[in-house]
């Protein structure tokens, strides 16, 4: 009689797909679940990325991993409902028993997480405990699911696992749902990433007036032509979409003026959103970021010379 067993080359690949699928899939949805809580409950003063690039990942991962867990796991539960032996299989048992511990370590020091931060008072904040339950719940669901597949003995999909199975379903795509709202559909996301360019070239080119022209010179330049410089290769960069120059006006020796035109509203952090830009110019009344709303913005900038000294002459 042949020994079912045993595994095939079949099995080991499906199973391996599986916990794969699982695995992707849960850190997914935990990533995706955090850029949200971090979208709706800001920390007052706090300057973060908006994510868009983790959120993005996280849909285009869950959106593909999830299904075809589902798919991988109908096969399989398909496969033993056929031959039942085939549930002793070491490839099984050995990515169900990782799985339990995998999920019991994460609940483990996801509690003990809680407790630290509890008894240091630190960040106990509604967001910090919704990702503590977020966490808790994702690994305590994988924990029972698992524990359930090892000791069944049937492999009918019954009313209750059909159940389980919508209801993941329906929050997954809640989530992804919400996560496109948050970043916005493909024409958004390549308005914000062609602002991100904008942003970054007037800083390429306030970095270029600041410690190349007005420190060796001692005056910003008349006209933005005159950053060309061939030996150090810098050219003046030009809007992304349109290939039209940046407007620019030398308003005195140390002082000038920038401008863009600009497709959507930026907060006041960086252009990688990540922290502060850098009060480089003293001046509060100056605007010393690179905050922006939709179409033509102008950034002022006036160059301190005691904390950007002129390279004294040879």
């Amino acid at each position: 009689m042949e020994n079912t067993s045993k595994t095939t080359a079949k099995d080991f690949f499906l199973y391996i797909g599986i916990f794969i699928g699982l695995y992707v899939s849960v850190t997914s949805f935990l990533v995706l679940a955090f850029q949200i809580l971090d979208n709706l409950f800001p920390l007052v003063g706090e300057y973060v990325s908006s994510g868009d690039g983790l959120i993005r990942s996280s849909i285009a991962a869950l959106v593909i991993f999830f299904p075809g867990f589902l798919y991988l796991s109908y096969l399989a539960n398909k496969d033993l409902k056929a031959m039942p032996e085939k549930k002793n299989m070491w490839v099984r048992r050995w990515a169900i028993f990782f799985t339990l511990f995998a999920a019991g370590l994460t609940i483990a020091i996801d509690l003990v997480t809680l407790v630290y931060r509890f008894l240091g008072a630190e960040d106990l904040t509604l967001r910090f405990f919704l990702k503590v339950f977020f966490v808790l719940a994702v690994a305590i669901a994988v924990f029972r699911s698992t524990l359930a597949d090892l000791r069944r003995t049937t492999f009918d999909y019954d009313k209750k696992i059909k159940i389980k199975i919508i209801l993941v379903s329906i929050i997954s795509l809640a989530m992804v749902v919400y996560g496109v709202a948050i970043i916005g559909l493909p024409g958004e996301q390549q308005a914000k990433m062609f602002d991100a360019q904008r942003i970054n070239d007037l800083e390429n080119i306030q970095n270029q007036i600041v410690y190349t022209e007005w420190q060796n010179k001692g005056t910003v330049p008349d006209s933005l032509s005159a950053l060309n410089d061939p030996i150090s290769g810098f050219t003046v960069p030009t809007d992304p979409r349109t290939g039209a120059e940046y407007d620019y006006t030398k308003m005195s020796k140390n002082s000038f003026e920038l401008c863009a035109t600009f497709e959507t509203v930026a907060g006041t952090s960086t252009a990688n959103g990540n922290v502060p830009a850098p009060a480089l110019y003293p001046d509060p009344t100056m605007n010393q970021n690179w905050q922006h709303g939709i179409g033509n913005v102008c950034f002022t900038r006036t160059i301190d010379p005691t904390l950007y000294k002129v390279a004294p002459a040879k």
